[in-house]
Formats: structure tokens, C-alpha cells, sequence
């Protein structure tokens, strides 16, 4: 397929419903999509390489048909030696599992990955004049969905993305776990630099990591991506994994979630107000949910008009793509309907037919799913 071919493609409204909520590391030129290639360095400036036709026809047809979604998350940061040699046991299973340093050391020993720490601690210590209190290292985890990817090629794919991103600058641990439900990999990196760069990732970092990673796996034959939430139709936040941690350990014990708590009340709020308010987030989430789709329809649009079988398969996929979204609709409005379509059912109930009362038809979406009325929405 030629680049020609790809002309077709709307590349600014995809390039717009693709860009991560907090900038950064890409930028909107005309119509091509900028992405730093290699050389991240813990948010450092890098080049940028424009997205092509081709490149971002082969990104549709992999967020359409649903390519596994790649995962890196900051799991922890480690303080001092003793914090910090105390994590590469962890990581190393107390010396049972291979830890890969950055220097291509393959180690087990416990004793190994101590002088390790406190050599990491003690290069910190001395570019800390102030004696600040700041992390030694941080550790992230990277993974596929389960089942998705083989444990070495995930193994593989992470020392290359370590590689790229900080290899030169920021000494880094790699270690393989396979005694989980799906193979992760932690990787732990030295906060102080060699030439006195701080690790000190943001938001469009993680975004930026996660496409390196999803580059790699590429690289090896895994169909692998890294899109934003919302440009597969999420609204709703994700709740943290120290969250759910905390939901599990309070569900046994009567106690609900706080956050949980907060979305009832709230909801319970909307539901029976005369005049509900709809928050600025909501109203901006739902605009920006429209844009999204409204690309998207472009897309689809301008595919099947080629008359080519292979377009025309693609702008099908990206319909039923579209369908399938979920509503765009925080957690307290999900909720909130919910509530009124329960409560006008138990009306009805009340009513019955013998005092004359009808079922009453509620508004149906293009997905089949029941509606509350306009003061909801």
C-alpha cells in the first residue's frame, strides 16, 4: 500500500482525538502527529519524527480492531539503601529470579544487589548538598494483558525500551515475573543521574514510555498500542490500584469505599434535584467524547467512499468500533441514572394497570439501552 493511499485519511482530527490529555511529548503540526523517537532520558528534549499516512492508517486499524493495550505504571519510589536494597529483594525473590542491570550484569546474589543500592544511595547523597529528602530510585512495571504475549518477548521488549529511554544517564534494574496471572517486568531507576539530571517523570512521560514500549513489542512481531483512555471512548477516571487494594481489604469488614461513597451521595443528589447541575468536567468530557467520534465518523466516511473492498472493511470496523464505546458519562452520572430509571420503575409498579397507570417508555439509545429523560441530561 502506498502513501497514497493513506491520503484519504482525515490525519488532523485523528492526530487531535489521539493526542494524550497532557500534551508534552507530542505536538499537532498541520496534519502530521509528532512523537520523539528515542532518546526520552526522563524527560529530556528529543527529536521528533511526524507520523505518516501509512503509520497512522496502521494506528487506526490497531485501536479499531483492538489491539492489546500496553501498561507502564510507577508502582513505588525507595528511599536510602536500606529501602531500596529491600525492593531488589523483592524483585529478585530474594536472589531465586535474574535481576539485568544497565551494565549488562546479570545478578542473583543478595549481597551483589545491596552494594548496588548503596551505591546508587551514596551518588544521590552527593549531589544532595541540601540533604533534601528525596527518593534514591523509582520502580515501574510493565506488562500486556494476559495471554496476550509471551513472558521473554515482554522481557525483551523492556530492555530495549530501558535502553532507548535511559541507557547512558540513568542506571536502571530489569526483572522478570512469571508467577503472576500475566508475565510483568520491573524496572527500577536510579533518580540521580550521571551528569546530575533528576528522574523526575510527569504524565506525558508514562505517555510517551508507553508507546516506546508499544513500539518495541511492534518491533517483535507483537500487534501491541498505546492509546489514550478517552480516544477509546473512556470517560469515566480508572480507579487506582491502591484503591482497589483498599477496597479489598475494607469490603469483609462492612466499611465502603470513600470514593464509592462519595459517587452515591452525589448521585443520589442529581437524581432527585429539580434543576441538576452538570459539572464543567462532565459538559467538557462529553464535548471532547464528541469530537473523538466525530473523527473517527470521518475516518469511516472517507474510507468507504474509495470503493476499495480493503476500506471499506476498515471503515465497517471503525463503526462498530464507535458502537461499541461506552456512554460518555462519569461515574456519578452512570449512577445517577440508574437510580431514577429504578426509581420511575418502582412507580410504575405502584401505579399498576387496575388504577390506570402505563409502563412508562423510556427513551431508548443507539445501543438498546434505556435513557432518563431530558433533566438528566
Amino acid at each position: 500500500m502506498n502513501e497514497d493511499d493513506d491520503g484519504v485519511l482525515p490525519l488532523p482530527s485523528l492526530m487531535e482525538a489521539w493526542r494524550p490529555p497532557t500534551g508534552g511529548k507530542r505536538s499537532l503540526r498541520g496534519a502530521a502527529l509528532h512523537i520523539r523517537s528515542g532518546g526520552g532520558k526522563g524527560g529530556g528534549g528529543g527529536a521528533a519524527a511526524p507520523l505518516s499516512g501509512a503509520q497512522a492508517r496502521a494506528k487506526l486499524e490497531r485501536i479499531v480492531r483492538k489491539a492489546p493495550e500496553v501498561m507502564v505504571k510507577i508502582s513505588g519510589k525507595q528511599r536510602g539503601a536500606r529501602h531500596l536494597a529491600e525492593h531488589f529483594g523483592y524483585i529478585s525473590r530474594h536472589g531465586k529470579l535474574e535481576v539485568r542491570s544497565s551494565e549488562g550484569e546479570i545478578i542473583t546474589d543478595e549481597k551483589r544487589l545491596k552494594a548496588i543500592a548503596a551505591d546508587w544511595d551514596m551518588l544521590d547523597q552527593a549531589m544532595n548538598p541540601y540533604g533534601k529528602d528525596r527518593p534514591t530510585a523509582m520502580s515501574m512495571v510493565l506488562s500486556m494483558p494476559g495471554g496476550t504475549t509471551d513472558a521473554a518477548t515482554i522481557h525483551d521488549a523492556v530492555q530495549a525500551f530501558a535502553r532507548v529511554e535511559f541507557e547512558g544517564q540513568f542506571s536502571y534494574m530489569v526483572a522478570l515475573h512469571t508467577d503472576t496471572a500475566h508475565p510483568h517486568v520491573h524496572l527500577t531507576v536510579a533518580t540521580q543521574g550521571q551528569d546530575g539530571t533528576r528522574f523526575n517523570p510527569r504524565k506525558a512521560d508514562l505517555h510517551h514510555w508507553r508507546e516506546s514500549f508499544a513500539h518495541e513489542l511492534r518491533q517483535r512481531g507483537i500487534a501491541a498500542e498505546a492509546t489514550p483512555r478517552r480516544a477509546r471512548g473512556h470517560v469515566q477516571k480508572r480507579v487506582r490500584s491502591p484503591a482497589h487494594h483498599l477496597e479489598a481489604r475494607t469490603a469483609g469488614r462492612g466499611r465502603a469505599l470513600v470514593l464509592n461513597q462519595l459517587i452515591e451521595e452525589r448521585a443520589q443528589e442529581f437524581a432527585h434535584s429539580t434543576s441538576p447541575d452538570r459539572r464543567v468536567e462532565d459538559v467538557l468530557a462529553l464535548s471532547r467524547q464528541k469530537q473523538i467520534r466525530g473523527a473517527y465518523a470521518e475516518a469511516a466516511a472517507a474510507l468507504a467512499a474509495t470503493g476499495k473492498q480493503e476500506d471499506r472493511a476498515l471503515a465497517e470496523d471503525i463503526a462498530t468500533f464507535v458502537a461499541d464505546m461506552p456512554p460518555a458519562v462519569s461515574r456519578r452520572l452512570e449512577r445517577a441514572r440508574e437510580i431514577m430509571l429504578a426509581e420511575r420503575g418502582a412507580a410504575a409498579e405502584r401505579r399498576g394497570p387496575e388504577k390506570g397507570g402505563e409502563a412508562v417508555q423510556q427513551p431508548v439509545n443507539d445501543r438498546g439501552t434505556s435513557m432518563p429523560r431530558d433533566r438528566d441530561r
